[in-house]
């Protein structure tokens, strides 16, 4: 270590520092972020942090009215990761900093991608912070806490919220994931006042997320996205507003694998310290027509309340969600509609260890298509469609390191 010099050399002992003494974390109060977690250094230096969902049992059943029903038992990981992050001082009150954030899945697979999850470099000072690279932007915004908790993500309401009638691909808003491609600037706290404003050089659902594309026409897409926060008391307030266009821009080009999007959302949430209770309002629209036209713009509202209870070391959620019918170009679409209720508790066996259990039950109409959150993305294999209802009980583990 000491022949590959001294920056190395401390490198790997900060490391280490960090590792037998925990990073501290938080979550960062930015409306459109309610996902990404960072792994908070508190001087010069580079930090390990992360959690794992590696301990859960999950029973899903699914009901299609005879044909297609069945459940299954699985083994299943909620979404674990390890975050490498660090930071400089530059003098000035200026500091540099970055996060590397890698996700994997403990049960079947080592790696589900090398900096699969928020991953950047920025500058921040009293100005607020600059940061370039792959980013959680406007999906799920109000949603419920199921993600930093040792329930399910099933059990989620960014199964409705981050959807329009559909379960991934063009019919999720801003990819319901990280957006690459991504500049953004972060304001410092005004008296508990922050915002956002996010650009993406280029934005493509489906299967062209994150694609630069090549020159010309058929890379004229990009994506932006404004947001504010007002935190005071036991007073939450959110709004994110997202507007995005697919990398293709030939006229009559399809956007049915690659959609136009327009949502804005509005959530708040208020402790009254026997419960936390809120109210997230989404209306979000996909055009699956073509450029230049005819259009098909598949448009739904959906609400969600989200109640939080503490008892003793742990907490209990409720969650009820409802998507409204789609309109497509402004004619209601029957049948579209779905609820999900889901209900949890997560108890804490220490700081960083946490045990949950977790029951969630979507109903679809007949033309309706969402799915339990990351159904398929974190190993479910049993397959869902069109007017087929959805449930699953949870067991689970969760630790943060």
């Amino acid at each position: 270590m000491q022949e590959e010099g001294r920056g190395v050399a401390r490198l790997a002992r900060l490391v280490a520092r960090r590792v037998d003494h925990p990073v501290r974390r938080r979550r960062v109060h930015v409306v459109g972020e309610p996902l990404q977690h960072v792994a908070d250094v508190d001087h010069d230096g580079v930090g390990l942090g992360g959690e794992r969902h590696p301990l859960a049992l999950a029973r899903e059943h699914l009901e299609a009215g005879g044909a297609g029903s069945g459940s299954q038992n699985a083994l299943v990981d909620g979404s674990s990761r390890f975050i490498l992050s660090g930071t400089e001082d530059l003098g000035g009150g200026l500091r540099a900093r970055f996060q590397i954030d890698n996700r994997f899945r403990s049960e079947d697979s080592p790696f589900m991608a090398q900096a699969g999850g928020s991953t950047w470099v920025g500058l921040q000072g009293g100005f607020g912070m600059v940061q370039l690279g792959k980013l959680d932007v406007h999906y799920c915004t109000g949603a419920d806490t199921h993600a930093a908790r040792a329930t399910s993500l099933g059990a989620s309401s960014c199964g409705l919220l981050g959807f329009v009638n559909g379960s991934g691909g063009d019919r999720a808003i801003a990819n319901t994931s990280r957006i690459g491609n991504v500049i953004q600037y972060m304001t410092p706290n005004f008296s508990g006042l922050t915002g956002r404003v996010n650009y993406s050089t280029g934005f493509g659902s489906g299967a062209s997320a994150n694609s630069d594309g090549a020159p010309g026409a058929t890379s004229k897409g990009d994506a932006w996205s404004l947001g504010l926060a007002y935190a005071a008391g036991p007073l939450n307030l959110q709004a994110s507003f997202w507007r995005a266009r697919s990398e293709n821009r030939t006229v009559g080009a399809s956007l049915s694998t690659n959609s136009d999007q327009n949502a804005w959302t509005l959530a708040g949430n208020y402790n009254f310290g026997v419960a936390t209770v809120g109210l997230t309002y989404d209306q979000s629209e996909v055009n699956l027509g073509t450029v230049g036209g005819p259009d098909a713009k598949n448009k739904r509202s959906a609400w969600s309340v989200p109640v939080t209870v503490p008892v003793g070391s742990g907490t209990l959620l409720f969650t009820y969600t409802k998507a409204n019918s789609v309109k497509l170009n402004g004619v209601n679409q029957p049948n579209t509609d779905a609820n999900l209720l889901a209900i949890g508790y997560d108890y804490a066996l220490s700081k960083r260890t946490s045990i949950g259990a977790s029951y969630a039950r979507l109903d679809n109409k007949a033309a309706a298509n969402y799915r339990l959150y990351v159904h398929s993305g974190l190993g479910a294999t049993i397959p869902a469609g069109a007017g087929v209802d959805q449930s699953q009980f949870y067991i689970g583990v969760r630790h943060a390191f």
